[in-house]
C-alpha cells in the first residue's frame, strides 16, 4: 500500500516581541538568510491575579526574499504573528536549547510597532555639497528640489 502526498492538519502560530536586531548572513552554499528572535510570553489565572510563566525565545530564519526585507524593517519591541513553516531545534555555542522556526508567514501586529525617529533636522553649522561641488550652508539649502535642470543634471 503506497502512501501519497502527506497533508498538514494544523498550523501553528506563534506570537511574540522581536528582541534585539537582526542578523543576516548567507550558508555554505551562498544562500540568504535574515533572522530574529522573538520571545513569547505567556501566563494563567490564579485567584483572579494574572501568573506569568517563563518566557519562551525563539529564533526565526527567513529565506524568502519579501520576509528578509520585512525582517530587516522590524524593530526590537514589536509584535509579531509568526505562522510556522517548519520548527527545528538545536543547542546553540553555550549548549542552550533553541528552537528556529521557518515561517511561512509574518505578521506584524497593528499598534505594536515602537514610533520611528523623527529624521534628524539639519543643524544651521551644516554644509551642503550642491550638485556642483559648491559647499552650501544647510540653513539656506531647500528642503526639495523642484528645478527638473537640477534634478536631471541637464
Amino acid at each position: 500500500m503506497s502512501q501519497g502526498p502527506s497533508k498538514q492538519i494544523f498550523s501553528s502560530l506563534i506570537q511574540g516581541t522581536v528582541r534585539g536586531r537582526y542578523e543576516q548572513g548567507h550558508t555554505s552554499g551562498g544562500r540568504a538568510f535574515v533572522k530574529f528572535r522573538i520571545v513569547h510570553r505567556t501566563g494563567y489565572r490564579r485567584d483572579g491575579k494574572w501568573v506569568p510563566t517563563t518566557p519562551m525565545e525563539f529564533e526565526v530564519t527567513c529565506w524568502d526574499e519579501d520576509q528578509m526585507l520585512l525582517a530587516r524593517s522590524l524593530r526590537p519591541g514589536a509584535e509579531v504573528l509568526v505562522t510556522v513553516k517548519k520548527f527545528f531545534a538545536y543547542l546553540d555555542q553555550s549548549d542552550e536549547p533553541v528552537i528556529n522556526i521557518t515561517p511561512a508567514d509574518i505578521v506584524v501586529l497593528p499598534g505594536s510597532t515602537p514610533a520611528p525617529t523623527a529624521p534628524r533636522r539639519q543643524r544651521s553649522g551644516d554644509l551642503v555639497v550642491s550638485p556642483h561641488g559648491e559647499n552650501i550652508a544647510a540653513a539656506s539649502w531647500p528642503d526639495v528640489v523642484t528645478d527638473p535642470q537640477l534634478v536631471h543634471h541637464r
